[in-house]
């Protein structure tokens, strides 16, 4: 009885291999690669309309307070 295994694809040999494959699936997927700059101004934008978001609420919960206080003096 003989056993033979099957190849075993472990990822590109060379960096030209890993390149090229990326490219590869980015360029399946319709997305093209996304720099790090790009990463960053995603993630400040979030940043700032996260904090604009908490200072309305803030700002909201302060005047309800005031009217609130204001109507029970």
């Amino acid at each position: 009885m003989t056993i033979t295994a099957a190849e075993v694809h472990t990822g590109p040999r060379t960096a030209r291999d890993a390149v090229s494959s990326a490219a590869r699936r980015a360029a399946g997927s319709g997305a093209g690669p996304v720099f790090s700059e790009v990463r960053a101004a995603r993630r400040l934008h979030g940043l700032q309309v996260a904090a604009v978001t908490t200072g309305l609420v803030s700002v909201t919960v302060a005047a309800s307070a005031a009217i609130v206080l204001g109507l029970s003096a």
